[in-house]
């Protein structure tokens, strides 16, 4: 036999056994049925869709999620079940211009009495709605940056507006993700917009704009020592703060205090927009500690057009044991 005929011959023997032992692998017994399933109907919150009769099939268990594990767990619990002679469903109460993953599983008589099989999977969407949750995030006085949030709408894209405080734009663009970041002068305050766009079917679908929101820096504990000594500390109790005042926070201020850095943080007291310092007696009902360890923060507050937003939270002061430094936040917005 030629060299490259045995080769041939090892090599394809090499493959039929891989196939034969993935064939063999234990795990759940398939029916050898399949389904063709197809979005017939969407909404921003709704979404109708049909599957292809699996023969033998007596009953249908469907599952939607917004991963495929999801979706794959809530058709194995049969969350959803529609009898032998349904082909179609209408998913209700979802969120607007989202991508789901959808399971459809089926019962059928085997060889062994009854069993369970998938029969196919399928992706499905919600139309773009106005998107909402647009947050600054965090303001970063030294790196010059703001970072802005929104709620996710996943079947597309979006488009924004970065716009200075009256509203010409300086900036817009596409973003694939559920933020943005851009450089910034400190002394300034920025505004911001965005709507969810997505194609779904060939189709192009734009939800509206969301609510413009306004940007600007977030106070600053008063600092001295060039830096490396802040105006915070607690006597007979209390925690004693000082600030430095942001003049677009024409709503005043808000004071935040955890014992964890990046979670738990309760408001403990607001100031009004000429203030500077705060004196606040109680955490959750107690004294302060002078040897306890505190995470602290002020938050700015702008009003306008009957909307309120903030300057959000990229900055927290950690108070230990008298000790107080200046750090970053890096729990959820």
């Amino acid at each position: 036999m030629r060299k490259f005929d045995l080769l041939k011959k090892v090599t394809c023997t090499a493959i039929l056994a891989v196939l034969t032992m993935a064939c063999l692998i234990p795990g759940e017994k398939a029916s050898a049925a399949s389904s063709v399933i197809m979005q017939t109907k969407l909404s921003t919150n709704s979404a109708t869709v049909n599957w292809s009769k699996v023969t033998g099939a007596k009953e249908y268990y469907l599952g939607l999620g917004e991963t495929k594990d999801e979706a794959d767990t809530a058709a194995m619990e049969h969350r959803v079940v529609e009898g032998a002679d349904k082909i179609n469903h209408t998913f209700t109460d979802l969120k607007p211009g989202m991508n789901y993953y959808l399971t459809l599983r089926y019962r059928y008589t085997g060889e062994d009495g009854e069993a369970e099989a998938r029969a196919g999977g399928a992706m499905i969407k919600t139309i773009p709605d106005k998107v909402t949750g647009v947050t600054q995030a965090k303001w970063y006085t030294f790196k010059k940056k703001v970072y802005i949030t929104w709620e996710a709408q996943t079947a597309g894209y979006y488009k924004y507006v970065f716009m200075n405080k009256s509203g010409k734009k300086i900036k817009s663009g596409e973003a694939f993700t559920n933020s943005y970041d851009r450089t910034i002068d400190n002394d300034k305050c920025y505004s911001f917009k965005v709507k969810a766009v997505a194609i779904i079917n060939g189709k192009t679908y734009e939800g509206a704009w969301s609510d413009r929101i306004y940007l600007f820096a977030q106070p600053m504990i008063k600092s001295y020592n060039y830096g490396s000594d802040f105006d915070l500390k607690i006597e007979g109790g209390k925690l004693k703060l000082n600030w430095d005042k942001v003049k677009y926070a024409n709503g005043g201020y808000r004071i935040y205090v955890s014992k964890s850095r990046d979670k738990g943080y309760v408001q403990v007291a607001r100031a009004g927009k000429n203030k500077s310092g705060a004196v606040v007696k109680k955490f959750k009902g107690s004294s302060y500690k002078k040897n306890g360890t505190y995470y602290v923060y002020v938050q700015g507050i702008r009003k306008s057009g009957g909307r309120t937003g903030t300057s959000g939270i990229g900055y927290v002061w950690s108070y230990k044991k008298g000790t107080v430094r200046r750090t970053y936040y890096h729990g959820k917005y």
